[in-house]
């Protein structure tokens, strides 16, 4: 009777501390935060006035007032006052311009004239404020003119013909950058999430002793392989591949440190990353203890094996102990690397989408395996934070989505208050996503983040979800043969599922059915994400690796001669995915493709061909670079063809038709062997391969990269160079200048830099993303007051065996930088709280979007990515 009470009471805590919870996490959105609230002043305090560069981001200050004395006005003749140069195709600019000619006072702003009156004279003030109602301007205080909704202009410098002359003593102006992602929490605001926090954590032990365990579980046995992966994911760190993204997530990661939050550092006006930002803040994390190459290397391994780990838990829980499976942990690891290795080292955010979505799969099979409902309170939490990873994170719901028949059933048999208390502290789990992205943000951060990331950078829809796997098997690093392998051979076992749906009843069956919904899921949800990269499949490799591994035991087996079809079927299809996998081109991105065996590397592939020819011409080179052994091409249906009969042959001692099944197992084994050896053999021999500097040595020496390489006429390093002058890297090559300093974007500002450092041979993404405001560079300003000039320069390699390392050049402004003074100020705003969007055409005056860059003008074969 006690216990029933005890039971009772539990219960109801549980659904009023869920209830609770939710309410908190509701709340969280629209709490107060301290808004950071740059001021920034013109003229510099206690100084005279003078030109200079004002590198904001976003280009329009939140509000901006010019104060222009009237003596100013009447003793300088030209420019008063000017906040972008003077350009023949803009008339009048974009931004604040104040002429005094010809006995006539004109004032514009914003591409509209505001006033145009005789010349001032006497003693008289005029003012120009400019804010989110609109711009007005007024005469010793009275409005004269005004135009309601105008923008503040746009300012990248403060001009004047007046510099050197006392009457422009006077001349001044003050404006509120746009920080307006840069806050922390109010007291309130801290106050809610401590008291969600504690919520949070008591719903889910709650719920893990309250609905515990019915039965024993499987204990996980560790074997040799437990070795062999991490041996082999620590020794990748050194010799695997680059990604073209590293460098754009680490600088993600490292200008929080500057700005207080995880900004687009490279575009889009470093508006914030929300709401897929947790795997940068683990990436800000782990970049905080050093930002040595080897540790940045170790990242992706490390996370590689947790990932392992947690798939071998999840195995354990679903097979059991049986001697059966004892060559599923073999099986597994070759999975495994046929998954992990082309997609990493990298920093993008699926390596920890991995480890969520491996650490939900291992968490809810075990819970289903020992009847614990508890269990998947927890594993909705970790879900729910996989997810504000990447898009694709969304695969972690599929592991919960596959544990609801036996839920259901569970909850059949339970009281309505057990009902109620258990589905409310699961719901109220998910809320951890609540507390990961509005911490310190507000809800229109969130809404703000999303329009202005789809108005400037690539919004494709979710019924062109093609083009992901155009690029699969496309021509450049996005359609490598390794790449294509982890994905088309997964394709092919979930084809081979369909043949066990009748035989649900038998435990490889059933696990394998749970794994394929889940990769239907991860695959489903590739779609909603806006950018359609090959890199995004990794986010699928959890249950991808397991359904691969558990393939390999054995395709469909039905009893005797019913075998034989859906055998030969799986036979055929891992040949066809074989030839297509080696079809693809030994290419790699950047530095990887440094040393490469296959073809000719010292010209790489173009990331984007736009026109028909220029495609032809790609194709044409892709197919120099495919895998081959000798004279033999992999790619060939007939080498296929006759792996396909011996691995039939080898199975014929089988009853009825096991024999088609066991060779087509034998078969799936034989391509994922020949695909691992043959990645891990050519990063072997690239690297051995390449005169001079490797990816491998410097990773093997942790120095500075390529910036240790790269010498100056006089004899300093960029590394030397890039210590004491502010350098900007580009952020395809970013990963291999670990120790340039970041110039901090952050108070609404940009770092002018002195230097750039760009890749070589730059196609439509290359430099031009930083500096072009069709895509709200943070960076834009030096294309109206900056110019860059080449600064010769001895890189690692001159005898042509490997393209160029890229390329160094001098920025020079048109005027001083820095002649300024900012004060930091905070306010406290509601979470409905928001400033005028970014996201229109007027903000930045280029119609078009990010999506320009894949126009080729005045060609009519034009291929760009589909509108």
């Amino acid at each position: 009777m006690a216990r029933g009470l005890r039971h009772a009471l539990t219960t109801w805590v549980l659904l009023g501390a869920a209830l609770l919870t939710a309410v908190f996490a509701l709340l969280l959105p629209l709490a107060p935060v301290n808004q950071d609230d740059p001021v920034l002043s013109w003229p510099q305090a206690g100084g005279r006035v003078e030109n200079t560069v004002v590198p904001l981001v976003p280009y329009r200050p939140l509000e901006l007032t010019a104060d222009l004395p009237c003596r100013t006005l009447a003793a300088v003749d030209g420019d008063v006052l000017r906040t972008l140069p003077q350009r023949q195709d803009q008339n009048p600019g974009r931004g604040l311009v104040v002429q005094a000619n010809d006995g006539r006072l004109l004032i514009s702003s914003s591409s509209t004239r505001l006033l145009d009156e005789a010349r001032p004279t006497g003693d008289c003030a005029y003012q120009v404020r400019a804010d989110a109602s609109g711009t007005r301007v007024l005469r010793d205080g009275r409005v004269i003119a005004q135009h309601a909704g105008l923008l503040p202009p746009q300012v990248a410098m403060f001009e004047t013909a007046g510099v050197g002359r006392a009457e422009a003593d006077g001349l001044k102006v003050t404006l509120h950058t746009d920080a307006r992602f840069q806050s922390s929490p109010s007291p309130l605001k801290a106050v809610l999430l401590v008291l969600h926090g504690i919520l949070l954590v008591g719903c889910g032990v709650l719920a893990v002793l309250r609905f515990g365990a019915n039965r024993a579980g499987s204990r996980l046995r560790l074997s040799p392989v437990d070795l062999v992966v991490p041996a082999v994911l620590l020794g990748w760190t050194v010799i695997g591949p680059t990604n073209d993204d590293d460098g754009w997530y680490l600088r993600h990661a490292l200008n929080s440190a500057n700005s207080g939050y995880i900004g687009n550092y490279y575009h889009s006006f470093n508006t914030s990353e929300l709401p897929f930002v947790v795997s940068q803040y683990v990436l800000g994390g782990w970049a905080s203890v050093s930002t040595s190459l080897l540790w940045l290397r170790l990242f992706a391994g490390v996370l590689g094996i947790g990932v392992w780990f947690l798939l071998r838990w999840f195995l354990a829980s679903a097979l059991g102990d049986r001697r059966a499976y004892r060559a599923v942990p073999w099986l597994t690891a070759l999975a495994f690397l046929v998954w992990w290795l082309p997609f990493t080292p990298t920093l993008r955010p699926e390596p920890v989408a991995c480890l969520g979505v491996a650490a939900t799969l291992a968490l809810c099979e075990y819970a289903r395996r020992r009847e614990w409902p508890g269990l998947v309170a927890p594993a909705v939490g970790i879900a729910a934070l996989t997810t504000l990873t990447t898009v694709a994170g969304l695969v972690a719901w599929g592991a919960v989505l596959v544990q609801l028949p036996w839920l259901w059933r569970w909850l059949r048999t339970r009281p309505v208050r057990d009902r109620l208390a258990y589905v409310g502290a699961t719901l109220a789990s998910g809320t951890t996503a609540f507390v990961a992205v509005f911490a310190d943000a507000k809800f229109t951060d969130v809404v703000e983040a999303t329009r202005v990331h789809y108005h400037y950078w690539i919004a494709m829809r979710w019924y062109e979800e093609w083009f992901r796997y155009s690029k699969l098997l496309g021509f450049d690093h996005h359609g490598n043969w390794a790449k294509r392998a982890a994905v088309l051979l997964t394709l092919a076992a979930l084809v081979f599922v369909l043949f066990r749906i009748r035989r649900r009843r038998a435990q490889l069956d059933g696990t394998m059915l749970r794994l394929a919904v889940v990769v239907a899921v991860g695959l489903a949800a590739l779609a909603l994400s806006p950018t359609k990269w090959a890199h995004h499949f990794l986010a699928v490799a959890p249950p991808a690796i397991a359904l691969l591994g558990l393939s390999a035991i054995g395709t469909p087996t039905p009893r005797g001669a019913r075998a034989l079809v859906p055998g030969l079927v799986a036979a055929a299809l891992t040949g066809v995915a074989a030839v297509l996998t080696f079809g693809g081109p030994n290419f790699w991105y950047g530095f990887s493709n440094w040393g490469q065996p296959f073809g000719d590397h010292s010209v790489p592939i173009p990331q984007f061909a736009f026109t028909k020819q220029q495609i032809a011409d790609a194709t044409a080179q892709a197919e120099t670079m495919r895998p081959a052994l000798g004279p033999v091409s992999l790619d060939s249906p007939l080498l296929w063809g006759l792996a396909l009969a011996v691995c039939l042959l080898l199975g014929l001692r089988g009853r009825g038709g096991r024999w088609a099944s066991v060779g087509s197992a034998r078969l799936l084994v034989a391509v994922q062997a020949t695909a691992v050896v043959l990645l891990v053999s050519v990063f072997t021999i690239a690297p051995l391969r390449t005169p001079g500097w490797s990816l491998a040595g410097s990773v093997l020496r942790d120095d500075c990269g390529l910036a240790d390489q790269v010498r100056l006429p006089e004899g300093t390093t960029l590394a030397e160079l890039a210590r004491t002058r502010p350098t900007s890297v580009d952020w395809g090559i970013g990963l291999v200048y670990p120790c340039v300093p970041i110039p901090a974007v952050a108070d609404g500002l940009s770092t002018p830099p002195e230097y750039r450092v760009l890749p070589a041979g730059q196609g439509a993404m290359g430099g031009s993303m930083q500096t072009g405001e069709f895509a709200g560079g943070t960076h834009g300003f030096l294309s109206q007051v900056g110019r860059t000039e080449p600064v010769p320069t001895f890189g690692p390699l001159n005898d042509g065996s490997v393209p160029a390392w890229g390329e160094l050049q001098r920025v020079l402004y048109a005027h001083p930088v820095g002649r300024y003074t900012v004060t930091h100020t905070s306010r406290t705003v509601s979470g409905l709280d928001g400033a005028p969007t970014l996201a229109q055409f007027s903000y930045v005056g280029v119609p078009e979007g990010f999506m320009r860059v894949f126009q080729s003008p005045g060609d009519d074969n034009a291929a760009g990515p589909p509108r």
